[in-house]
């Protein structure tokens, strides 16, 4: 007999919205959830699981994918205790009070257990009592409000071989199922539950009859395709709320009609289509499935929207240099700062005959440049103004003499875009000194995302002549930073996003900046940090910006420049002591310069990480095996 004690009545407190409480519990039962999905590779399994606390049983409980570890180890099985850590409740049927348990951390306790009391099936008019109408998906709420319309099914329970776990309440209430049918049918079959709203991320296959509020974020042209079962069209969209975003499409008979109905930036409520596992080769977003709508799906215009409750759109960039990593054909977001723009270009396929209009940019970030081509309207549309910067939602990686970006009809692309902070911090390198870096161009065959950056000593730094190429040297540095300029480590920036530019106090409450020829109220702190940075070989004074220089020092600029406005200097001696001192894995850019017809190497700071230990010292028994013996 197990000693193990289990938390009576933890079952009913987690569907009252207590799902802080880290019960242990029984597993009493677990049951393979049968997939409707067509292709069999794109499965996952799903296991529910009846869990009992000792006194009642309840067997709609969902084990998270990243549990199943657990089950295939043999380590989660039958009458195994376990503590629940993390759970969520999702109301799968409101109508008739269903809910289902969400189990997102689990840890197990003991495997081999025996059977610890009798438990019964957790009494349905409890759970009906103290499941409310906002049960769609909360976290640690206690606002559950009586629904006694709502009727219980007829069973609580998992079959196992012949086994049924025994409920206490069987009962067929029939006045309550002529009520439920008289509700379903006054409510209207098309008619939207606006009260059932779900968020994004808490959507899957296994919770029907769900709502979601969502705004369209990107809308795809009806395109063709031909299959085995003949001819079809299909459009995607993207849509978005404050949880995430999810691809969705539509073929055929539903295509027209759908693509019709929405608009890109407006607000729906959606309910009655299908879901299934994502395809990673054609969908970047993070979701783990996609959207089918179908000839029972119900749309509508959110009319009273206030256009703020949900953003426009959802970025996830990678950095240009990722894009080496990627394989062709994957869909990714990027974002850069157009450098150069090509004139518009017609080419004719060789396949098509047809006739294609393009435009090829560069874009640049602090670490690569990569060239991303436009097709049709949207090469068309693309404003050629000064280095603006541009982000892509869903733009495709190819491999044509190296990477390469197109944008595919879906493709949403946006200048200066006010959605992310990026934007500021590209066009603010950009002005100090991107304009003016030669970088690794991904598309000439420079993929230096798949080339390891080589660590050197200071000593080696001088030795090899590193950063007087013509073109830039990246390098690692063990160091720790011995010495930063105080005065000069911030300073007032133009507040136009576009400009970067240092501003002149007037001393009158106005400051006025030589680039805009204007003069502004207000100003921007901005870093500009020059450290000298030290190991056992040498020394090197090295530039940091924007976010290399906030990640060493801990603060923001503009925290930082209060501080030395206010003359805190007790406060800036102790941050620049908490800073100085500490072993650092520096990332440098080194490029030669001219300044006063002297020639002398700039090292810029493109990356600042703690030691890693563990692979700091296995790098060094890789070059102490490489060193050729000494020759007596």
């Amino acid at each position: 007999m197990s000693n193990q004690r289990l938390t009576t009545g933890a079952l009913l407190r987690y569907l009252r919205g207590n799902n802080k409480e880290k019960a242990i519990l029984q597993v009493v039962g677990i049951k393979t959830i049968d997939s409707k999905v067509d292709d069999a590779s794109a499965l996952t399994k799903r296991y529910r699981l009846m869990l009992s606390d000792g006194r009642c049983t309840f067997s709609s409980c969902m084990l998270g994918t990243q549990l199943n570890r657990l089950i295939e180890a043999n380590s989660l099985k039958e009458n195994a205790i376990v503590r629940i850590d993390r759970v969520m409740v999702n109301a799968i049927d409101k109508q008739n009070g269903r809910l289902m348990l969400m189990i997102h951390e689990l840890e197990v306790i003991q495997s081999d257990s025996e059977r610890i009391g009798d438990p019964v099936a957790l009494p349905l008019t409890d759970i009906i009592n103290n499941a409310g109408g906002n049960a769609n998906r909360f976290e640690a709420t206690d606002n559950f409000q009586p629904a006694t319309t709502l009727v219980p099914p007829a069973t609580n329970v998992i079959r196992q071989d012949s086994n049924v776990l025994p409920t206490i309440d069987g009962r067929n209430n029939a006045k309550n199922s002529n009520s439920h049918n008289n509700s379903l049918s006054a409510k209207g079959g098309n008619v939207i539950d606006k009260d059932r709203v779900m968020s994004i991320d808490t959507l899957n296959p296994y919770t029907n009859k769900w709502t979601i509020k969502v705004r369209v974020s990107t809308k795809g042209a009806i395109r063709t395709y031909q299959n085995a079962r003949g001819p079809g069209k299909l459009f995607n969209c993207d849509l978005v709320d404050q949880s995430g975003e999810i691809r969705a499409a539509a073929f055929n008979a539903d295509c027209d009609k759908i693509h019709a109905m929405l608009e890109v930036g407006k607000v729906y409520y959606i309910s009655r289509a299908s879901l299934k596992p994502v395809n990673r080769q054609f969908n970047s977003l993070k979701h783990d499935y996609e959207m089918a709508f179908n000839h029972d799906t119900c749309i509508e215009l959110c009319e009273d929207d206030d256009g703020n409750s949900i953003p426009k759109v959802q970025f996830n960039f990678i950095p240009i240099s990722e894009v080496a990593n990627r394989a062709p054909s994957t869909i990714c977001d990027v974002i850069g700062v157009a450098k150069s723009a090509a004139d518009l270009d017609t080419i004719i396929s060789k396949t098509s005959q047809k006739e294609f209009t393009k435009r090829d940019i560069l874009l640049v970030d602090e670490n690569a440049s990569i060239t991303a081509t436009l097709w049709g309207k949207q090469a068309e549309e693309f404003q050629v103004s000064s280095n603006p910067v541009v982000a892509f939602k869903g733009i495709r990686i190819g491999d044509f003499n190296g990477r390469t970006l197109s944008t595919v009809t879906s493709t949403l692309i946006s200048q200066d875009p006010t959605e992310t902070s990026r934007t500021m911090e590209l066009h603010t390198w950009f002005e100090k000194e991107g304009k003016s870096m030669d970088l690794p161009d991904l598309s000439k065959g420079a993929d230096i995302g798949n080339q390891q950056t080589p660590f050197k000593t200071l000593a080696q730094i001088t030795a090899e002549g590193i950063g007087l190429n013509d073109k830039p040297d990246y390098i690692n540095v063990k160091c720790i930073i011995t010495l930063i300029k105080k005065d000069s480590a911030v300073y007032m920036m133009c507040p136009q996003e576009k400009c970067g530019k240092k501003v002149i106090d007037e001393n009158n409450g106005s400051f006025r900046c030589e680039k805009c020829n204007k003069t502004y109220t207000s100003y921007k702190w901005s870093y500009m940090l020059a450290a000298e940075i030290s190991d056992a070989t040498g020394s090197q004074w090295i530039s940091a910006f924007s976010n290399e220089a906030e990640s060493l020092l801990g603060m923001t600029a503009d925290e930082f420049g209060n501080h030395k406005l206010n003359q805190n200097e007790n406060i800036i001696d102790d941050i620049f002591r908490k800073t100085t001192n500490r072993e650092r894995i520096f990332k440098l850019r080194a490029k030669a310069d001219h300044f006063n017809d002297e020639r002398r190497i700039r090292f810029t700071c493109m990356r600042i990480s703690d030691v890693d230990w563990s692979s700091h010292g296995r790098r060094l028994m890789e070059e102490i095996k490489h060193i050729e013996p000494v020759q007596h």
